[in-house]
Order: C-alpha cells, then sequence, then structure tokens
C-alpha cells in the first residue's frame, strides 16, 4: 500500500556522479518506504496502547460484610428439625384446644336438649294451668257473686239508723226499742222478741256520731218498719232516718244509677231500688 503512493521527496543527485544518479533516486524510495513502515507501525502501536489504556469500570471489590458464610447440611438438618418440632407443638396446642371445644360442645348440647325438655314439660304443664285458670277464674266469678249475694240477703234483715246521738255509757239497744216503739205503738209489747241485735258501726270519733244497725228476728218485721218509718212524724221530729243496710258495691251501683232515678221521679215516673239495680215504671235500668 505505501509503495503505491507517489513519493514527494526530492530526488538526491550527487555532482560528478552521473551513474550513481539511479541509484541514489531507488534506494531513496526504499528508505521513503521503509520510512512509512515504520510511521505507520508506531501508529498501530499507539492506537493499541490507547486502546489498553482507555480507563474502563474496575469490578467492584468484595466486602467482608457480602461474605455468605457457607451452611453445613448438619446445621441445615438441625434448623428443619427445629422447626418440625415447634409445629408439632403447636399442633398439639391446636388438638388439645379442638378437644376442649368439643367436650364443651357436647355438654352445651346436653344442656340445651335438658332445657328444650324442660321448657316442654313447662308448656305441657303452663297449657293445664290456663285450663284450670280459666276454670278458677269462672269458679272466683261465681263465688263471688254468691258471696255478694248471700251478703246482700243478710242484710235484709238489717236497718240503719242515722242521726241517734252517740252518748258515752249509753244502752243503745233500750234506746232503739224505745225509738220503734214510738214509731209502732201496736209492736211494743213484742219488741224485744222483733229486735234480734243493735250496734253502732265504724270507729268512735268526737264531732260526729256512729250509725247504727238494727238486725231484725224476722224479714216482716223489719219491712213494716221500713215502710213506717219513712212517714213516721216521730223520725222527722228527732231527724233520725231509717235506710236500707247495703253493701258496698250495692251503694256503689245505686249512685251510679241516681241520676236516671232523679230524672225519673222529678218527671212523674214511677222510679225506685230493687237490692243494686234500678227500675223505672218497673223497667230495670242498667
Amino acid at each position: 500500500m505505501s509503495a503505491k503512493k507517489a513519493s514527494n521527496h526530492p530526488k538526491i543527485v550527487i555532482p560528478g556522479q552521473k551513474g550513481m544518479t539511479v541509484k541514489t533516486s531507488a534506494l531513496a524510495e526504499h528508505e521513503y518506504v521503509m520510512e512509512v513502515d515504520h510511521v505507520e507501525s508506531n501508529e498501530k502501536r499507539k492506537e493499541s496502547s490507547s486502546l489498553q489504556n482507555t480507563p474502563t469500570k474496575a469490578p467492584a471489590k468484595k466486602q467482608k460484610g457480602d461474605e455468605t458464610p457457607e451452611i453445613s447440611n448438619v446445621a441445615l438438618l438441625e434448623t428443619i428439625v427445629a422447626r418440625f418440632d415447634l409445629q408439632d407443638g403447636k399442633l398439639s396446642s391446636i388438638e388439645h384446644k379442638i378437644t376442649e371445644n368439643s367436650l364443651m360442645i357436647v355438654n352445651l348440647t346436653k344442656a340445651v336438649e335438658f332445657n328444650a325438655a324442660e321448657i316442654k314439660d313447662c308448656k305441657t304443664k303452663i297449657n293445664l294451668f290456663e285450663k284450670q285458670l280459666a276454670s278458677v277464674v269462672t269458679s272466683h266469678a261465681d263465688l263471688v257473686s254468691r258471696t255478694s249475694e248471700l251478703e246482700r240477703y243478710k242484710r235484709r234483715w238489717n236497718l240503719r239508723v242515722i242521726g241517734m246521738k252517740e252518748i258515752a255509757g249509753e244502752d243503745i239497744r233500750r234506746e232503739v226499742v224505745s225509738l220503734l216503739a214510738e214509731i209502732a205503738p201496736h209492736l211494743q209489747h213484742k219488741l224485744e222478741d222483733i229486735v234480734d241485735s243493735v250496734h253502732r258501726i265504724g270507729s268512735k270519733t268526737k264531732d260526729k256520731s256512729r250509725q247504727v244497725i238494727i238486725q231484725f228476728s224476722m224479714r216482716k218485721h223489719r219491712d213494716e218498719f221500713w215502710r213506717s218509718t219513712k212517714v213516721s212524724d216521730v223520725c222527722k221530729l228527732r231527724g233520725i232516718k231509717f235506710t236500707e243496710d247495703l253493701s258496698k258495691e250495692d251503694r256503689e251501683a245505686r249512685a251510679a244509677l241516681w241520676p236516671r232515678i232523679s230524672e225519673a221521679r222529678a218527671a212523674g215516673k214511677k222510679a225506685y231500688y230493687r237490692g243494686p239495680y234500678g227500675y223505672i215504671e218497673g223497667t230495670r235500668i242498667v
């Protein structure tokens, strides 16, 4: 390649020696070629040296902390065995808890079954008691009605006296018999037999006289005195009033009917009581 290039070097001519001119030219050309080859060789060396001297990233050096120690098979096996032992312990604990829970579930099941049986028995008893209660309620209502009727019937032998002045140490029976003798003189000789018992009712009070209950031996005598006292002048003069001996229930029932009874009487209608009931023109009112 260097040989083909045209030489730019001047030819060397030695004066006085013509024959040496060609030789000198050839020699110079040869030397030039040698010089070019030497230059090219030097350039290649420089390029190679420059490539070798080009800085590259140096490989990272290993630090002491990065070095992982080698684990032997024995140590690895011991670690695995320890891990399995730990798992076995946990499984045993879980198994124990499951056993306890199973026992608790069994006990709860028994308790639930027992409670269910008790509830069933209670329901049976409740149903029976409900039937009995209905019967008891009916019987109680019947007994209350019978008792009230018996009390009402017994009170039909009695009369109450309102307005008799109460005196300390009084003989109330003697005073009542004397009063009845004035009201019905024709029965004077029979009053000891007609009057059964006499007494005041309620607790003593200083400013108020208590009412007197007269119980007659026969119903007909009670009814006769009941009619006589309504028109007796003796009662009016003394400010004494005879009334029926009514139970609390009968008094409340009559009080509820009184407005209608009073209205009917004001209208000129026949209105009256019979026991706890009220009647207007023979018709019972509610």
